[in-house]
């Protein structure tokens, strides 16, 4: 009988590597998670006995038995075998010098190198790892799955047999008799790990262990080996327009640096829809590129089709690459060949951030840029073309910005201990022939000084100076083109007294604010086209600013002065609430300014905002704008949110200027409520509806059920509005989530 830590002398009729294969034999066979090809043998010294191991390993049992009659070494009790990283525990193993059979028995466990733990009741393998067989097998794949297995056997290197298995991603309780959310029932199943996928023969899907759904023939990566190239769940569905429709998509990993999802849609009134997504990692930066494209005629939202036969897609892409340190550059891409193809297709990606400057729903932006950014300075130039997909767009408002340029530097003590900002500026608008704008350019140069003093019982009292010359390039349609210059200047000073309390729950400041500057005259120059500064309005955000007018080509003349009201409360437990109110009074009214801008009078409307969070109970955020003689509400956009127990309310409500988004509701109310049901059951329901023609744009309710592995949703939707040809719809939508299968989906 030798002990713990002790071997038998048979080494020169079975090397310690043969103990080595019995480690991997076990690693592989126990599970489908498990890949011996993925180790890295570790360099070993020279073994004693007869020849050298090119692997060592460490055998512990509290009892090792070696039957040189039976031809078998035995280890029993608290057996555990170490090997490449991989540890085995059996309460018995035997190994047979003369065949090469390895047998584990009672209460196998295998722990790999990346934390993955099989058990089983039994296993037997050969030395060479040609055939292993595993009994009662329980496996946790990756990090999402748990398999259960009556039997596994091993074909060969890359193909492992299961017999009678239930497969699911959903927590699973010893001391519990409820089945888990689903589970996935079949008689045999196949492990490839060349392909890294799992298929099953004869599947059933159960739902709470009651089976709702048979599959001859199912599919899907193993969870432990991460991304695999493969079929995604489809989608099924209906509406008015494009009738029933099937979306195939299949997910191809090109390499671990980039892959591709390609999709297919088939539909009942339409030709079908194809798309590529492609994604590709670089050592400096990444790529994203999707579109989806088709050739068919135009059709309205009852799927009538109408026009020329033609190409029709979309395109959007996106690129950030890092240079060094200090400059990165990019690109983005939004591009459609016809106004309704996003719309009428429901293409998903309009609106998305690509760079600097985003596009919207509406108005797409393909840009160019560069950036280059530290501590104390800022560059960056972009090159900008816009696309107008509405009606309400034309050239005169979308011209393409060739380049703009911006530089911002930085400068601390200076002069006279204060903070130097030097910026320059310069764009190039360039617009087609159908424009009647014509095109125009800018160069701009100019600094801004600042110095924060406290005197007395802690006033703020915070003098600047600004100054800036402008020269501009005008370019008319049907006149020849000149050259404008301008020098601007202004210099005053905000002056702030914060009073502060401290309480036992709640510490309050309250600030007091008044602005005062003076700005040269005479800026206002009919030959200057305003072209940066078309839709702005005076809030609680400028209500401060030395200069009211955003940007360049608008400049607030004269004197001015700004007072107001700054307040915050913030509790030891986190909650919050703020408030900003004020006005601000001219000398005289200033030319170019419009009613909306709130700076065309010598005394504006009142602005503020108010903001509360009291956490999950109750939050509140408004900004609002009130008339100066009858405070009634100009603009506002208040938002309201709480919850009691089960129960969650929201509301929204806006008015704003219509020329701000012209074509689109500018008085809109929504309301959104959930309660929580039983057992991940909650209910939740919105509508948004347009004050102004009294219609209720867009409703809908879901039924929603969540756990740690599954999702469902059932989800009811109408719209009301009017795109164009393509008028209201309405649609049901299933989603069905089973963590580490996928979504399918369907509407």
């Amino acid at each position: 009988m030798v002990r713990s830590g002790e071997k038998a002398d048979r080494s020169a009729e079975r090397t310690p590597l043969s103990w080595a294969a019995l480690a991997a034999a076990l690693a592989v066979t126990a599970g489908p998670a498990t890949a011996l090809a993925q180790s890295t043998p570790q360099p070993v010294e020279a073994g004693a006995g007869a020849g050298a191991q090119t692997d060592r390993v460490q055998l512990e049992a509290d009892e090792i038995i070696d039957d040189q009659q039976g031809r078998t070494i035995t280890a029993r009790g608290d057996v555990q075998v170490h090997y490449q990283g991989r540890t085995m525990r059996a309460e018995e193993l035997v190994y047979n010098l003369d065949t090469g059979v390895i047998r584990a028995s009672g209460n196998v466990e295998i722990v790999l190198p990346d934390g993955t733990v099989t058990y089983a009741e039994q296993v037997e393998a050969d030395e060479d790892l040609n055939i292993a067989v595993a009994s009662e097998l329980r496996a946790r794949l990756g990090t999402e799955g748990t398999l259960v297995a009556r039997a596994a056997f091993r074909h060969g290197e890359g193909e492992s047999e299961l017999r009678n298995i239930v497969y699911t991603s959903c927590p699973l309780c010893a001391d519990s008799n409820r089945p888990p959310t689903w589970a996935l029932r079949a008689r045999r199943a196949i492990q490839d790990r060349e392909t890294r996928t799992i298929s099953y023969q004869g599947a059933v899907l159960e739902v709470v262990g009651a089976p709702i759904f048979y599959l001859p023939y199912f599919a899907h990566p193993d969870p432990s080996v991460g991304r695999t190239s493969g079929f995604l769940p489809p989608n099924i569905g209906r509406n008015r327009r494009l009738g029933a429709h099937y979306t195939q998509p299949y997910y191809w990993a090109i390499s671990p640096f980039d892959d591709a999802t390609v999709f297919v849609r088939a539909h009942q009134n339409v030709n079908p829809l194809f798309g590529v997504d492609y994604r590709r990692r670089f050592w400096s930066g990444r790529v994203n590129v999707s579109t989806a494209f088709t050739q068919e005629r135009e059709f309205d939202g009852n799927g009538e089709r109408f026009g020329e036969d033609l190409f029709r897609g979309a395109l959007f892409a996106n690129g950030r690459f890092r240079v060094d340190n200090y400059w990165e550059w990019g690109f983005g891409v939004e591009r459609v060949t016809d106004d309704l193809f996003i719309a009428r297709y429901e293409v998903q990606g309009a609106g998305e951030a690509r760079g600097p400057y985003i596009g919207t729903e509406t108005r797409l932006a393909t840009q160019v840029f560069a950036i280059g950014q530290d501590a104390r300075s800022y560059t960056a130039t972009n090159f900008i073309s816009l696309q107008g997909i509405r009606s309400f767009y034309t050239p005169d408002l979308l011209p393409n910005v060739l380049p703009m340029f911006e530089a911002e530097r930085v400068f601390t003590d200076p002069i006279l201990d204060g903070q130097l900002r030097v910026q320059t500026s310069a764009v190039v608008l360039q617009r087609d022939n159908q424009s009647t704008l014509g095109n125009t350019a800018r160069f701009s140069l100019g600094a801004t000084w600042r110095r924060d003093y406290i005197a007395g019982p802690g006033i703020v009292f915070s003098p600047f100076a600004q100054a800036r010359g402008d020269v501009y390039r005008v370019e008319p349609v049907g006149g020849s083109g000149e050259t404008i210059s301008r020098g601007l200047g202004l210099a005053g000073a905000e002056i702030s007294w914060p009073f502060m309390r401290s309480g036992e729950r709640w510490d309050f400041v309250i600030e007091p604010v008044v602005t005062a500057a003076y700005a040269s005259e005479n800026a206002a120059d009919p030959r200057i086209v305003n072209e940066d500064s078309l839709g702005f309005e005076l809030d609680n955000t400028s209500l401060f600013r030395p200069n009211g007018a955003p940007n360049y080509d608008l400049w607030e003349p004269g004197g001015r002065i700004s007072a107001g009201i700054r307040a915050t409360a913030r509790a030891r437990t986190g909650q919050t609430a703020s408030l900003v109110f004020g006005r601000r009074w001219r000398e005289e009214p200033a030319p170019g300014f419009t009613p909306r801008s709130n700076l065309n009078q010598q005394a504006s409307d009142y602005v503020g905002s108010v903001n509360v969070n009291l956490g999950r109970v109750f939050s509140t955020d408004a900004r609002f704008r009130l008339d100066s003689e009858t405070m009634a509400v100009q603009r506002i956009d208040l938002g309201v949110s709480g919850a009691i127990s089960r129960f969650s309310l929201g509301a929204r409500y806006y008015r704003i200027e219509e020329s701000f988004a012209p074509g689109l509701p500018n008085e809109q109310v929504s309301f959104m409520g959930g309660v929580d049901l039983a057992r991940g059951w909650r209910l939740t329901g919105f509508v948004n509806r347009d004050l102004q023609t009294d219609i209720n744009l867009r409703q809908g309710v879901s039924a929603i059920y969540e756990d740690d592995c599954t999702f469902l949703e059932i989800a009811y939707t109408r719209t009301e509005t009017q795109i164009g040809t393509l008028g209201p719809d309405e649609s049901i939508q299933i989603r069905i989530g089973l963590r580490s299968l996928g979504v399918f989906s369907g509407q």
